[in-house]
């Protein structure tokens, strides 16, 4: 299912090159973040890494912000981000390599010949780990 989202605060990243061969092995609370363009070559889907990026998990200090109602503090460490805007979103389960990436991603381009995408994973607990698919509108 496809989500509309009002991204408010920035998710911000720690430059760090990142493979998806590393996902599975991220700490619980962590988060990969992958920013892409997108674009067609002839009739094929092809996409250029931007910038790669990890967030440690948050502290018990950030999150009693952040349930307060205040934006999170920003990290001096953290330079990339997810702007602040309006996108789709779709959450799913994680791939594992580029190609199955363009396979998920293809249907949300027939609106766009190119854009940029997030691809954003989370570990959520020992055993799981979720992909998110932020599309700017």
């Amino acid at each position: 299912m496809i989500f509309s989202l009002n991204l408010t605060h920035e998710i911000t990243y720690k430059e760090e090159e990142i493979n998806f061969s590393s996902i599975d092995d991220m700490a619980i609370g962590c988060e990969t973040c992958f920013c892409y363009h997108f674009y067609f070559e002839d009739v094929f889907l092809k996409t250029d890494l931007i910038w790669s990026g990890t967030r440690k998990p948050l502290t018990k200090k950030e999150k009693e912000i952040i349930e307060s109602g205040f934006p999170p503090l920003p990290r001096d460490d953290e330079h990339l981000f997810i702007p602040v805007g309006k996108y789709s979103l779709l959450q799913t389960i994680p791939v594992d390599d580029k190609s199955k990436l363009i396979r998920s991603i293809l249907p949300f381009t027939s609106k766009k010949q190119e854009g940029k995408l997030y691809v954003r994973f989370v570990k959520e607990n020992v055993l799981e780990c979720v992909m998110q698919l932020f599309f700017p509108e």
